[in-house]
C-alpha cells in the first residue's frame, strides 16, 4: 500500500488534524493515566482537579514545541526514527518546561504539586508512544503532494541521477536539476548553492575536499546562509573502515545540513543558555569580585582584556577576560598560541587559568547572544586567516564559553586539532551533551588540569629535542 496522493494545500489540513487529534490524545491519556494509577483512592477527584487546572498550559507547551520540532508537518513524517527523535523531545521539552513553569509560577505550583511524578511521567511515555502510532499510521495512508526541490550534482552525473530517482520513489519529493558541475568545479560550488539557492547539494565523489566550499557558505559570507543539505556519496572501497554512520535508512548517504541545530534546538538552547548564565554569575559574582581586586594589585593594567574573536558566520565580536598576561607582552612577541608554559602570562595569570576563572566574564556576553555556553571555542582573526579549517562549519553555530574541544585539551600541539571536536559537536549536539561537557568542564578545571598541562609541557620538551637529534645524526643515506 503506497498511501493517498493528497491534491496540493491539503497538507495543511492534515496538519491541523494531527494537532486536534494529538491534543484530544494526549488529554486523553493522562486523564486514563490518573485513573488507573489512582483508582482505589477515595480523593481521585482531587488530583483529576488539579489536572484540568493545568492541562491547558501543558498542552499549550507541547503545541509550541511541536511547531518547533516540525511535528505537525507530514513532510517530516518520511523514517521511523526520525519521527521517534521528533516526538521524544518535543514531549520531554513539554514536560521539562511544565515543571520550570510550576517552579517559578505559583498559581501553577499550586495544582502540579499534587501531581505524583511517577504518574506524570508515565503518561508522558505512553504519550509518546501514542502520538509515533499516530505518525506512523498517518505516514502509510497519506503521501504529500510532490514538493520542488532544486539540486545540484557535484561528480558523476550517473550516479547522482541514481540517487536522485532513488528519492523519486520514496515520494514526496521531486527534484530539479538545476546545474551539474565536475570534480574539479568545488571552488564554484558556493556560489552555485547561493545563487541558485539549491536546497540539495549531491557529492558524488567522495574524494572532494569541502573545506574551501564550507569557508565560503560561513566565513565568506558573514551571513546566515538558507537552508540547505550536502549529501556525500559513501565509498564502498572505504566504508567499512572510516565511515561511522549514526542512522542508516534506506541509502547510505552522509547528510550535512547547512544549519545544524534545528528551530526547536535553537530555541531550547537559547533558553538554557540565558538560565545556567544567570545562574553563573549570580554563583561566582563573589570569585569575580576577588579577581578584578588581584589582578588590579597584581601588575598594572586594565581588570579586564578584550580581544576580537571570529564568531558565528565570521562575524567578529569582542571577547571579554579577566587580564591574565602582562600589558605589552604581545606587542614584543606577537601573535602565537597560548601553551602551558606561556611567558606572556603573569604570575597571577597562571591561577587564573588553571582554574578558568579568567573566562567568567563571558557569561555576560551569553546573555547578550555574541556568544553560548557550549560551543566551539572562538578562534583569533590572525589564526582564522590562515586555517581554512577555522573558517567553515565550526562557524554555523555561536563560540562557546566552554566546548568538547576545550574540555579534551586546553592547550594543543596543532591548532586544527581541535576541530575535529568541533564537528563531533555539531553532528552529535543535544542539550543532554551540552550537560555533559559542562560538568566535565568542571571536572577537569578542578582536578584534572594540573596533571594534563605538566604531561604536555614534557611532550612539548619532547618534540623540540626530535629535530635537533634528526639534524644531528641525518637520514640513512647521510643525508
Amino acid at each position: 500500500m503506497h498511501g493517498i496522493r493528497l491534491p496540493r494545500g491539503a497538507e495543511i489540513l492534515i496538519s491541523l488534524g494531527l494537532f486536534v487529534i494529538d491534543l484530544l490524545m494526549l488529554n486523553q491519556v493522562f486523564t486514563t493515566t490518573f485513573t488507573l494509577w489512582l483508582g482505589s483512592e477515595r480523593e481521585i477527584h482531587i488530583y483529576l482537579n488539579s489536572y484540568y487546572q493545568v492541562r491547558w498550559v501543558l498542552l499549550g507547551l507541547y503545541g509550541a514545541f511541536g511547531l518547533l520540532a516540525g511535528l505537525f508537518n507530514i513532510r517530516r513524517l518520511n523514517a521511523a526514527s526520525d519521527i521517534f527523535s521528533h516526538v521524544t523531545s518535543t514531549l520531554l521539552a513539554s514536560f521539562i518546561s511544565f515543571n520550570l513553569l510550576a517552579f517559578f509560577s505559583r498559581s501553577i505550583a499550586s495544582h502540579a504539586h499534587t501531581f505524583p511524578r511517577p504518574i506524570f511521567l508515565l503518561a508522558t511515555f505512553l504519550s509518546i508512544i501514542a502520538a509515533f502510532l499516530l505518525r506512523a499510521v498517518v505516514s502509510c495512508l497519506f503521501k504529500p503532494h510532490p514538493k520542488i526541490v532544486r539540486a545540484i550534482i557535484i561528480g558523476d552525473m550517473a550516479e547522482g541521477r541514481r540517487i536522485i530517482k532513488h528519492f523519486h520513489r520514496r515520494g514526496g519529493v521531486r527534484f530539479r536539476i538545476v546545474h551539474i558541475m565536475s570534480a574539479d568545479q568545488i571552488n564554484e560550488l558556493a556560489a552555485e548553492v547561493v545563487f541558485r539557492h539549491a536546497h540539495e547539494v549531491f557529492v558524488t565523489d567522495p574524494a572532494v575536499v569541502l573545506d574551501g566550499f564550507w569557508a565560503q557558505i560561513y566565513y565568506n559570507r558573514k551571513e546566515e546562509p538558507h537552508d540547505f543539505n550536502v549529501r556525500i556519496s559513501v565509498d564502498p572501497r572505504k566504508a567499512s573502515g572510516t565511515v561511522g554512520l549514526i542512522s542508516l535508512e534506506d541509502f547510505p548517504l552522509i547528510t550535512i545540513g547547512s544549519r545544524p541545530l534545528t528551530s526547536l534546538q535553537r530555541f531550547l538552547k537559547r533558553v538554557f543558555d540565558v538560565g545556567f548564565s544567570i545562574f553563573a554569575l549570580l554563583v561566582t559574582l563573589p570569585v569575580m569580585m576577588a579577581t578584578a581586586l588581584l589582578v588590579r594589585l597584581d601588575s598594572p593594567g586594565p581588570i579586564f582584556y578584550k580581544q576580537k574573536r571570529v564568531g558565528r558566520y565570521g562575524k567578529e565580536f569582542d571577547v571579554i577576560k579577566f587580564r591574565s598576561m602582562r600589558v605589552g607582552s604581545e606587542a614584543r612577541l606577537g601573535p602565537i598560541v597560548s601553551t602551558a608554559d606561556d611567558p606572556r602570562i603573569s604570575r597571577l595569570g597562571k591561577f587564573l587559568r588553571r582554574f578558568g576563572i579568567d573566562e567568567l566574564p563571558q557569561f555576560f556576553l551569553v546573555l547578550t547572544g555574541e556568544m553560548s555556553v557550549v560551543g566551539p571555542r572562538p578562534e583569533r582573526p590572525f589564526f582564522v586567516r590562515d586555517y581554512y579549517e577555522f573558517q567553515g562549519r565550526r562557524l554555523s553555530v555561536k563560540p562557546g564559553v566552554t566546548g568538547l574541544a576545550a574540555v579534551n585539551a586546553r592547550y594543543y600541539l596543532r591548532l586544527v586539532d581541535k576541530v575535529t571536536y568541533d564537528y563531533y559537536y555539531l553532528d552529535n549536539y543535544s542539550l543532554i551533551l551540552d550537560i555533559k561537557i559542562i560538568f566535565q568542564t568542571v571536572w577537569v578545571l578542578l582536578f584534572e588540569s594540573s596533571k594534563a598541562l605538566q604531561d604536555q609541557h614534557h611532550e612539548l620538551d619532547h618534540m623540540k629535542k626530535v629535530p635537533a637529534e634528526h639534524d644531528a645524526t641525518g637520514d640513512e643515506n647521510g643525508n
